[in-house]
Formats: structure tokens, C-alpha cells, sequence
């Protein structure tokens, strides 16, 4: 008798734990849900949240959307661009008595002058144009514009103007002037290489042509030194230019 009470306890116990429950006889799926239950009744009653492991992914978001918007805000800083022109040599009261009009055609240069970037040069074959350091107007109407005031000043007469091949109105001579280069090096020389003429007949005929080399020491690795040697550069072109204009006088 003793031997089949034992098998029969046995028995029992095995089909215990095929159906989840603990020796006392409860169910392990009560008992899970009795302790949930107890966690929602205990933050019921204190007023805090129980701890929760799905708030971890929520701080990381919030961590990564802080780093983006601070690398968002160090890229829109940038360093505020120059704007730059050429300047002219200082032009006092013009009292030379009248004389025929003088024109000049527009300047004509190279492609890789004509961009709002400042051109500098890095080698004999590599250049480089800063983003910061930029023209304030086309760099051809600039150096046009610096050329006119130029010839007016040097040859005392505000009939210097700027023309077309078709001026329409009588003009004594025209001048043409085409850039080879104008560039050089931060802190170093600025080199202007041109071809100018002088053309007669409503500027069918050309009276003078010339080839000249004009160099300037920029005296400061910045560009407002650089523009400053560009700028002086020109004035020694329209003296060369004045010149030739006397001399035919």
C-alpha cells in the first residue's frame, strides 16, 4: 500500500510540472501576472512609474537628435565673404583744353579670370579660387572701368569713355587692350601680361600694337594687398597706354 501511495505521488507531482505549476499547486502563469499586477498597483499608489526597459531607446533618440542639430548648427558658420574692385589713381580737377574723345573698347581676358572668385596662383599649372575673396562686379568691367578713370586722369581729359566698335559719335582714337594673365601669389607678385593697340578710322585701323609685362609686388600674404598690387598694375598699363596717346599728339 505504501509503495502505490508513493507512485501515486509521483504521478502527481510530474503532471504538475507539465502544466506550470509551482509545489504549492499554482499556476506560473497566475503568479506572473499577479506580480504585474502588483507592479501596476504599486505605482498606482506611489505615483512614480515603474522602472521600464523600453525607456532606454527613447533617451538615445533624443541623444542622436541633440548631436545632429548641433553639427547642423557648426556647419551653417561660415566665414563672411569679401567683395573686392579695382581701384584707380586718385583723378583731380581735369583742365586740359578740349580735344577729340578717346575711346576704349571693353577688356577682353581669359575664361579662367572670368568667375566672381579672386584668382590666385598656386604653381605654373594650378591655380586656386577662393570662395571668400570675391569680385564685386565681372572682373573684364572692372578693369575696364579702372582703365578709363586711369587714361582721364593721366591725360587731363574727361573725354575718355568707353565704347563699342560702333561708337556713333566721332572719337580721335580707340583703344583695345586683351589679358594674357593676371594673377600671381599671396604675399608674393601679381603679373599682368596684355596686348593693346591703339586704332584709328573708327577703329577699323590700327595705328600702334604692343605686347607688355607689367609686375607688381603685392607686399602682404592677404587679398586686399593682392588686389591693391592688381590695382596698380593696371595704372602702370594705362601709363604705358597714356603715353603712346601723347606722343602721337
Amino acid at each position: 500500500m505504501r509503495i502505490h501511495r508513493r507512485e501515486a505521488e509521483i504521478q502527481l507531482e510530474a503532471r504538475s510540472l507539465n502544466l506550470g505549476t509551482n509545489p504549492n499547486g499554482q499556476n506560473s502563469s497566475v503568479i506572473k501576472e499577479s506580480r504585474v499586477g502588483s507592479a501596476r498597483l504599486s505605482e498606482r499608489a506611489s505615483g512614480e512609474p515603474a522602472p521600464c526597459l523600453h525607456k532606454a531607446p527613447v533617451h538615445v533618440g533624443f541623444l542622436f537628435l541633440a548631436m545632429v542639430l548641433l553639427f547642423a548648427a557648426c556647419a551653417g558658420k561660415s566665414a563672411p565673404s569679401k567683395f573686392y574692385v579695382l581701384n584707380s589713381i586718385p583723378q583731380s580737377s581735369l583742365n586740359a583744353p578740349e580735344s577729340g574723345t578717346i575711346g576704349v573698347f571693353p577688356v577682353t581676358m581669359p575664361d579662367y579670370l572670368d568667375r566672381p572668385q579672386v584668382v590666385t596662383r598656386v604653381s605654373e599649372n594650378e591655380l586656386n579660387l577662393d570662395e571668400f575673396s570675391r569680385w564685386a562686379e565681372p572682373l573684364k568691367d572692372s578693369f575696364t572701368r579702372a582703365l578709363v578713370q586711369d587714361l582721364s586722369t593721366l591725360l587731363d581729359t574727361a573725354k575718355v569713355i568707353r565704347t563699342t566698335e560702333n561708337p556713333g559719335i566721332p572719337v580721335a582714337l580707340q583703344v583695345g587692350v586683351e589679358v594674357l594673365q593676371f594673377d600671381g601669389t599671396l604675399g608674393g607678385d601679381v603679373v599682368l601680361v596684355v596686348k593693346w593697340g591703339l586704332f584709328g578710322e573708327e577703329g577699323k585701323k590700327l595705328l600702334l600694337g604692343k605686347r607688355s609685362t607689367f609686375k607688381e609686388a603685392t607686399g602682404g600674404a592677404t587679398y586686399d594687398a593682392y588686389v591693391a598690387a592688381e590695382s596698380r598694375a593696371v595704372s602702370a598699363l594705362s601709363r604705358e597706354i597714356a603715353e603712346a596717346i601723347k606722343a602721337r599728339k
